[in-house]
């Protein structure tokens, strides 16, 4: 999503994806509205203290390791689109949710495992799947 003023005058312009189950309508309206309406959380957004801008870019860093380690395997083509690769991409999505909900919890909350953790288990898990003769 991207947000940007209707006033011609105002030069800010914030870029956000949503993941998982942040991909709803009414949550990205909300989110777009307090942007818009909220000065303050406006600035936070811009300077990337909020928690999503916080969560996006830990998740992102280590949703691409992920990724790359995937892609690099022998397990298939990925990610070229064959019958096998949409099982890797399926699984590599519920992997990378994992990592998604275990950084928002520890941003958000502060009480989770920390995200390194959190991929370690993660990087494991996929790594254990690309061993297996799983198909």
């Amino acid at each position: 999503m991207i947000v940007t003023p209707v006033n011609a005058d105002a030069e800010w312009v914030i870029n956000r994806w949503f993941y998982f189950d942040e991909q709803a309508e009414p949550y990205m309206w909300n989110f777009a509205e307090k942007v818009c309406h909220d000065p303050e959380y406006r600035r936070q957004s811009l300077e990337g203290h909020t928690d999503w801008a916080r969560v996006a870019t830990r998740y992102e860093s280590l949703a691409r390791r992920l990724y790359d380690e995937l892609a690099a395997s022998d397990r298939s083509e990925f990610p070229i689109m064959t019958d096998d690769s949409r099982e890797d991409s399926a699984r590599l999505t519920s992997i990378c949710e994992e990592v998604f909900d275990g950084v928002r919890a520890f941003i958000r909350q502060d009480t989770a495992p920390h995200p390194d953790e959190v991929y370690l288990d993660a990087q494991s898990e996929l790594r254990q799947w690309l061993r297996s003769d799983e198909r």
